[in-house]
């Protein structure tokens, strides 16, 4: 049981890096292959970029606290599922990020949308740094 629960959690981690990879290259190439004219005046531009910026810090801070949720259930549940769940959970709040920045260079404001892709980049980079919690919690789960 133990070596089945480690090869799902080799295979969300390839899942979870293409939910990272996947957005932040096509969407750079979306965005540069529509040339979206500036449908907004850059005030409410800026009032959109700050509303998403919120919610974007939002969403790091509950992908974090959903981690260590998921984390602490599978050592008390004896489950190596909800590792596996917490790691989709955490990379769709992290993938979110390069979502905000294709809409808002959609909408004309590339270098807004720029930073929501380094945002996404470095949520990805923080789970990296992470991941070793993910395999001590498939290890360390009672079966």
């Amino acid at each position: 049981m133990e070596r089945e629960s480690a090869k799902r959690l080799i295979t969300a981690r390839w899942i979870v890096t293409m939910m990272y990879v996947g957005p932040l290259v096509v969407f750079q190439f979306v965005g540069r292959a529509v040339r979206p004219s500036p449908s907004l005046d850059p005030q409410t531009l800026g009032v959109l970029a700050a509303v998403l910026a919120v919610v974007g810090l939002t969403d790091y801070g509950l992908s974090l606290f959903l981690e260590r949720r998921f984390l602490g259930r599978s050592r008390a549940g004896g489950s190596a599922a909800p590792v596996v769940t917490a790691a989709f959970i955490v990379s769709a709040l992290g993938a979110s990020l390069a979502v905000y920045g294709l809409v808002l260079t959609l909408l004309g404001a590339p270098r807004w949308g720029a930073m929501f892709y380094v945002a996404c980049a470095l949520h990805g980079f923080h789970l990296i740094v992470r991941w070793p919690r993910y395999e001590r919690a498939v290890r360390d789960t009672p079966y």
